[in-house]
């Protein structure tokens, strides 16, 4: 099962927000610092979610320098999220050496589009399902989409993904817990193997995704929970690579 860790970007800053809230933020300072906490854990990936661009629709110059920075100076394999709304978007961050982009709001807004990446970049693109009292949203969480999140990931597997992201915002910055068991129903319901987010709080969440493995949890993604200290990277890393239970 991959381990995630998370940064949110906004204005050049680590942060956070509350429900996905950009009224309730806080700030961790500069996240090259905690990348390299995350490189010294022994963490091989990283999530990375442009709020700026989220928010506005266009990618921020410091998120893009921050990305290159990552990129040229640590071995991590970088997905970045936020804002990634055209084909254009997708090229310049994979051609810049970015493992994988999330695409959300566009996917969710234009099937057609969400088709086409698929079939032009295959596992290079990955789906952010967000969902907020079961329904899909979009625009940096601020609208909702008339789509059902299961009916979407059922609409996404027949494009041929076979994986998305699925966050459930009413858990997201909250250390409430991981909604394990929605992630494994979407799952069930879809076909598509499901990276777990929003609400990450401790240990026990990372132990709860990887049993149900079988059940189609591919991954999990931290992040409040690895700023606060709930959650120490190694010894989760540990954990999943030794096989313990």
């Amino acid at each position: 099962m991959l381990i995630l860790p998370a940064i949110d970007l906004m204005s050049g800053q680590a942060v956070r927000l509350l429900n996905g809230d950009f009224g309730q933020q806080t700030s961790y300072g500069d996240p090259f610092e905690v990348v390299k906490n995350y490189v010294n854990a022994g963490a091989t990936h990283i999530h990375l979610v442009d709020l700026d661009a989220a928010k506005n629709g266009q990618p921020s110059f410091q998120t893009v320098e921050f990305v290159k920075k990552v990129i040229k100076e640590t071995s991590l394999q970088v997905e970045i999220g936020g804002g990634i709304r055209s084909e254009r978007d997708v090229e310049r961050w994979l051609q810049s050496g970015v493992w994988r982009c999330v695409i959300g709001t566009r996917a969710a807004e234009d099937p057609d589009f969400a088709d086409e990446l698929f079939y032009n970049y295959k596992e290079s693109v990955i789906v952010g399902i967000d969902s907020r009292d079961g329904m899909v949203a979009t625009r940096g969480w601020l609208e909702n989409s008339p789509w059902k999140a299961e009916e979407f990931a059922k609409a996404l597997y027949q494009m041929g993904y076979r994986e998305c992201i699925f966050t459930d915002i009413s858990r997201d910055g909250t250390l409430q817990g991981a909604n394990i068991d929605l992630s494994v129903q979407l799952s069930a319901a879809s076909g598509l193997k499901v990276v777990v987010s929003g609400g990450v709080s401790d240990q026990s969440d990372v132990q709860a995704a990887r049993s149900m493995e079988g059940q189609g949890i591919s991954g999990i993604i931290i992040g409040k929970a690895l700023f606060t200290g709930k959650i120490d990277l190694q010894a989760v890393l540990a954990l999943v690579d030794g096989g313990e239970d």
